[in-house]
């Protein structure tokens, strides 16, 4: 083969890559120690996984709050609250359902959440 056919060829596989797209996985074990099952087969570990820091346990994240408060039988008061921090509590759990993100070789898959279905 000549080099415009090789060429040719190259741009004709780069047309129609593969598409990839997020999919979901059940929690089997939580972080540290991460097991996550993609399908009947594949189970992903530690290793394979990167995960958002808002579902990991005690992810502390600050805040800044500023409103109107009211006690009992007392009128409004305004508030502002600098610096706070805020502390998640809940982590991912086993039986938990994620959603998954995977790069385009799927060697890499992103934890960006957990999936709430409404049925």
């Amino acid at each position: 083969m000549d080099a415009i056919t090789n060429l040719a060829k190259m741009f004709h596989e780069n047309k129609n890559p593969k598409q990839v797209s997020m999919s979901t996985g059940i929690v089997i074990s939580p972080p540290p120690n991460a097991q996550i099952r993609l399908n009947d087969t594949v189970i992903l570990t530690n290793s394979q996984l990167v995960f958002a820091a808002h579902v990991l346990e005690d992810y502390e994240r600050e805040i800044e709050l500023e409103g109107e408060i009211r006690f009992t039988d007392s009128p409004f008061q305004k508030f502002e609250a600098k610096e706070v921090k805020s502390t998640t509590k809940d982590t991912l759990k086993e039986n938990d359902e994620v959603i998954l993100l995977p790069t385009a070789d799927e060697q890499l898959y992103f934890v960006v959440g957990k999936a709430v279905r409404f049925e």
